[in-house]
């Protein structure tokens, strides 16, 4: 393909678009000699956006704000203002999920048989945000901060999910055919229910929390599998095997899905853990003892500024905030926060 047909993307933002552009721009998007065309195309569009309403622009937490507004199902009393301010973020979001875009919306061809089609399908939330899927059978949920799922394009016939990171899950039952998660280290097999499974590829811990049902824990050590009940946590750690059972409640385990940051007795490591994935910062701890202060707290929509603030105001908290350094190519480096204990 010698030349971009730049109007029909710009329907396609719009939601103009018909079966012919679809298929158009699915060709257009797969063509790696069209890489460097699209990448001018795609800054043409969000300097665009910035030119409408300068004034209104916030960046900060631009990529949770894209997730609320286009995630929320049901939205009250809006108002002119932020009708603008919604219509600014979504065609932000265009630009910035366009991969998501591609894969899911335009290169998977509508009446495909899902049921022999082979190749993969895979979501992920960007730092700093959360994003909800759904799933062929029906199934639904969300997924956080740097978290990704995959599952094959035949998924009615098998229902797997592969997690790396933290989602919740609620499963719609069938019968005779498991809804099975499977992380680096667990399985997580059930037959219709709503939980919460935080698996980081790079942490030695497994959590998942049962919100309703019932969930077997699958793993080649395990003698026999683990059955769960609501509102019951298990805690697996691969490295050295330990496994620990606790009651909490399960809708504050999942309540990050709703925007909302909490901490129940968390220690400092823990603490500096959910700030690094609910900002997108990198965030350390110095003097770390286990036995140290332990943190509750709920947070709802809070900036990062006021989340330390308030952290400081309560508990016995020390916030380092080191400067940003500007890398070689112009752009700035992650914030990087110091947290340690008076």
């Amino acid at each position: 393909m010698s030349e971009i047909d730049t109007q029909r993307i710009e329907n396609y933002f719009k939601g103009e678009y018909s079966p012919e552009e679809e298929k158009y721009l699915c060709n257009a998007f797969t063509e790696v000699s069209n890489l460097e065309t699209l990448k001018v195309i795609f800054k043409n569009q969000w300097d665009e956006s910035f030119t409408e309403d300068d004034d209104k622009h916030q960046l900060n937490h631009i990529l949770y704000k894209l997730n609320y507004q286009i995630n929320a199902s049901q939205p009250k009393d809006v108002k002119p203002r932020a009708i603008r301010l919604i219509t600014w973020y979504s065609r932000i979001a265009a630009i910035l999920l366009i991969p998501l875009l591609v894969y899911t919306g335009i290169c998977t061809p509508q009446k495909r048989n899902t049921e022999t089609a082979e190749g993969w399908a895979e979501m992920s939330a960007p730092l700093g945000a959360r994003i909800k899927f759904n799933l062929p059978d029906g199934s639904f949920g969300w997924l956080n901060s740097g978290s990704t799922i995959k599952y094959a394009l035949n998924f009615n016939k098998r229902r797997e999910v592969q997690l790396s990171g933290q989602a919740f899950f609620d499963v719609k039952h069938q019968v005779d055919n498991k809804f099975v998660v499977k992380t680096k280290y667990l399985d997580i097999e059930d037959k219709g229910t709503a939980f919460d499974v935080a698996a980081y590829d790079n942490e030695d811990q497994i959590d998942v929390t049962l919100e309703r049902g019932s969930v077997l824990l699958k793993n080649d050590k395990f003698a026999t599998p683990i059955e769960m009940k609501p509102n019951e946590q298990i805690n697996y750690n691969h490295t050295n095997q330990k496994i620990t059972k606790t009651i909490v409640t399960a809708q504050n385990i999942s309540a990050w899905k709703e925007g909302k940051l909490i901490l129940r007795n968390a220690s400092l490591s823990e603490l500096a853990k959910q700030l690094s994935r609910w900002y997108n910062v990198e965030v350390r701890t110095h003097n770390v003892r286990d036995t140290d202060f332990r943190y509750r707290a709920t947070f709802e929509n809070e900036n990062l500024d006021e989340v330390l603030r308030l952290l400081k105001l309560t508990s016995p908290l020390k916030v380092k905030i080191e400067e940003r350094e500007k890398q070689a190519d112009g752009s700035f480096s992650k914030q990087k926060i110091l947290l340690s204990i008076k």
